[in-house]
């Protein structure tokens, strides 16, 4: 048997892995880039917020998320748009695509987490068990009508919708582990302290991970009605800065499919912004705007429980 008996050849070899290993783990608790800066970390409070408008000037949507050239939306009615160019915080964009989805239905399915989940013609609850982790990066976050403030740093009102959004999954059978740890202060590490939370969650192999947080935009833009209540809108953000990127949007894109079906007007869309949300971690993690700092907690409970019918639903479909 051939034997490398050249001390060099062996120490190159023993110092290229190290530093393999090293830049692996480095890779794993480090983001390759970034999540840019909301507009409330950059000046400290919520004074204002993006715009993007399209070529015929209609606003097509608003949000406290940093908006960057080549960002894309897909709206409610699965309109495809990319962002052309920002000015302050105001963007333009064009369409990239039009799906051609049909006209959501104006009738309101019951929410299954509002009625212990007895059986409807359209939801589904998973037969086999599934788990799920819920964290959130941005802990502080409030709602004002609630709190009188935007945000609390010993942990804010969104603690309490990530955990309306666990009570729900567990309902439908999905083991749900709701995990609150303090990541303040609202700042552009915030994303580099949650990696490492969620690097120690995805070690029990989940089936799905979600960030939880609300937006900073007016009131409008993130209410509608279920059954008759004010509940809040929500909107799912997917890193493009992120190899998983595709498999991350598809997985929203099956949520969102399912909650036009049975919730429609709950989802406002799917924003596709410049950094990775920590997402290149996991393929079917997802980041959740769930109601803007002026509307209500309560709302923004209702919206969470909404959304867990949705999750529900698409996990269900997988089995089939």
């Amino acid at each position: 048997m051939f034997r490398i008996n050249n001390k060099p050849v062996w120490l190159f070899f023993a110092i290229l892995i190290t530093v393999m290993s090293v830049f692996y783990l480095f890779n794993k608790i480090t983001p390759p880039q970034r999540s840019p800066q909301r507009i409330d970390e950059i000046e400290g409070k919520i004074t204002s917020y993006f715009e993007i408008i399209d070529t015929n000037g209609n606003v097509i949507m608003e949000t406290g998320l940093p908006v960057s050239k080549d960002d894309e939306f897909i709206n409610e009615d699965d309109y495809h748009y990319i962002v052309t160019n920002v000015e302050g915080n105001k963007a333009t964009a064009r369409i990239k695509t039009q799906q051609n989805a049909p006209k959501h239905s104006q009738e309101s399915y019951p929410v299954l987490s509002a009625i212990v989940y007895s059986k409807t013609d359209f939801f589904s609850i998973p037969k086999k068990k599934k788990r799920v982790v819920v964290y959130h990066t941005h802990t502080d976050e409030s709602y004002i009508p609630t709190s009188g403030t935007a945000s609390q740093k010993k942990g804010g009102d969104i603690i309490n919708v990530g955990k309306a959004l666990k009570n729900a999954l567990s309902n439908a059978n999905i083991e749900t582990f709701h995990n609150t740890e303090n990541h303040y202060p609202h700042d552009i590490n915030a994303y580099h302290r949650s990696r490492k939370t969620l690097v120690k969650l995805l070690k029990e192999g989940p089936d799905a991970a979600f960030d939880i947080h609300r937006d900073a935009a007016p009131a409008s833009a993130y209410h509608t009605t279920i059954n008759g209540i004010d509940t809040a809108r929500v909107m799912i953000v997917v890193g493009r800065s992120n190899p998983l990127m595709q498999t991350n949007l598809g997985y929203a894109k099956r949520v969102k499919k399912v909650c036009d079906k049975a919730h429609p007007g709950l989802i406002r869309g799917i924003f596709i912004g410049r950094g990775d949300y920590n997402q290149d971690l996991y393929p079917s993690a997802l980041l959740f705007e769930i109601g803007s700092h002026n509307n209500s907690l309560a709302m923004a409970e209702r919206g969470a429980r909404s959304l867990a019918d949705a999750i529900a639903t698409a996990f269900a479909e997988t089995e089939k």
